[in-house]
């Protein structure tokens, strides 16, 4: 299957002027500078293990401090302490900005810089987790692809805008956040919740890798789901391995939970923000129905032992997945307690009470006592059938998040639907995402226009990660006109 399609081409609503595109020429001079500064962050790790495990990461942020301080910004570093409180565990967001002579709006570029874990086992020899090796028009590494690139771009036209000496009114300026993966209690969480007046601003563009090949364009993130994380420690009686408690073993009434969830866990539906319609709508609009059919069947490079079909399907719903599981000290010794962590992605509109009442049920057709957090009225407390009975599972918190989104034909959001025609001169088409960015946290605490919008690649999450470099100069492109047209003095 062909790793390209080819999109329709329009007549911008906007094309660029004169002095814009003569501003754009100069992305062309900086591409190796974009290279070299990603290669240059991809070098450096920048663990994230858990949310609750302190992985330093102050190296990534105090180079492009120093980045960003070369290039004349106005650039702190904001400390975010961690949990233990000790005085060396800290994390740092990263606020560079420079603002015009007269007063305006403010546009923020946002970014993280915290990577996920990696077996360098898995892979290429050629091509190490953070080696930032350059190969047939990929760049590899580690957060190549989510989403150092994006960082990069965004770093590097918001030097270009400075250097080009075009007058601007309001601010610019540029947030790093340290912990997007874990969903960034040390970052946009802690970030509004204790300095809103520094990163709030009139409108923020993330850039989260938002080409999905076939593609060659991006697509436009306008809403995301909501991560709900949660742990249950299933309790059981321990027993000897060569006398099997088929219904005591904690390992096997996690097992159930489990195998059974897919059939009878019953989640309370909301409406997508983007409906299937609509989303197919927009897809013809740039593609013809032939390489729209191989755009919906695309996976790309796909491993043997993947059996999964890709299931739009996740798109319209809540979903969750099995993903941690920890039980027994000996083989023949049957477990008295087993910890399962699970991910849910819950719709905009679903609050974690709906969620935790639909678990609740579930449990009570399992004929399992479920406790809940404290705060979360549980319906199995009304029920005197459960007073008595032991407790099966206890269910904790490990992050909690509300899914969001944003209004795309806001006066932002059309000037960024603009911008983005002139530069592609195909039409935007806006998506749901089915993951968590760091948009998600603003928006919770009530900033607007928020939008995802970055390059591409693949293998986020997975070995052999890459960004396509070519795609990197556009997507400069874009974010160096969405500043320049809506700062211009």
């Amino acid at each position: 299957m062909s790793d390209i399609v080819t999109e329709k081409k329009i007549t911008p609503k906007i094309p660029l002027n004169k002095k814009e595109k003569k501003l754009l020429d100069l992305v062309d001079d900086y591409e190796e500078e974009i290279f070299k500064l990603l290669q240059d962050l991809v070098k450096i790790e920048s663990l994230n293990l858990s949310e609750f495990q302190y992985t330093e990461r102050n190296e990534v942020f105090e180079f492009s401090k120093k980045y960003m301080d070369d290039a004349g910004f106005n650039a702190n570093l904001y400390k975010a302490p961690f949990l233990s409180k000790k005085k060396n565990e800290f994390y740092y967001n990263l606020i560079a900005f420079y603002e015009g002579d007269s007063p305006g709006k403010t546009l923020q570029f946002n970014g993280h810089l915290d990577i996920v874990p990696y077996n360098p086992d898995n892979w290429d020899e050629d091509t190490p987790p953070l080696g930032g090796v350059i190969k047939d028009g990929k760049l590899y590494g580690r957060g190549s692809f989510d989403m150092k690139a994006g960082v990069a771009s965004q770093m590097v036209a918001m030097k270009i805008l400075k250097d080009s000496g075009e007058k601007i009114k309001g601010k610019l300026q540029m947030w790093f956040t340290p912990d997007e993966e874990t969903h960034g209690a040390y970052g946009s969480a802690f970030m509004t919740l204790n300095h809103f007046d520094v990163v709030k601003a009139d409108a923020t563009i993330v850039s989260e890798p938002t080409i999905r090949k076939p593609l060659q364009s991006p697509s436009i993130g306008i809403a995301e789901k909501g991560p709900q994380w949660f742990k249950f420690t299933f309790h059981g009686v321990a027993g000897h391995g060569s006398w099997p408690k088929e219904k005591s073993s904690a390992l096997n009434k996690a097992v159930r939970f489990m195998a059974k969830a897919k059939r009878k866990l019953s989640i309370p539906k909301y409406k997508a923000p983007i409906t299937k319609w609509q989303s197919t709508k927009m897809l013809l609009s740039r593609v013809n129905f032939a390489d729209f059919r191989t755009i919906q069947s695309y996976t790309g490079e796909k491993s043997p032992l993947d059996k999964d079909k890709r299931n739009t399907s996740n798109y319209y719903k809540t979903t969750f997945s099995f993903n941690v599981i920890q039980a027994g000290l000996k083989t023949n010794v049957i477990p008295d307690t087993c910890e399962l962590e699970a991910d849910f992605r819950a719709m905009p509109g679903l609050t974690t009470q709906e969620l935790f009442d639909a678990i609740v049920k579930y449990c009570s057709k399992l004929k399992y006592r479920i406790e809940l957090p404290e705060g979360y009225s549980n319906l199995q407390h009304s029920n005197p059938k459960y007073t008595d009975e032991p407790v099966d599972i206890d269910l904790s918190i490990i992050t909690i998040g509300e899914g969001s989104s944003t209004n795309p034909n806001s006066e932002f959001g059309k000037l960024l639907q603009n911008a983005f025609g002139a530069v592609y001169k195909v039409k935007p088409i806006f998506t749901f995402a089915t993951g968590f960015s760091d948009a998600g946290n603003m928006r919770e605490a009530g900033m607007k226009d928020l939008f995802v919008l970055g390059p591409g690649g693949r293998n986020a999450h997975t070995a052999n990660e890459y960004v396509d470099l070519d795609t990197l100069k556009d997507i400069t492109k874009l974010y160096l006109l969405i500043a320049y047209r809506y700062l211009k003095a």
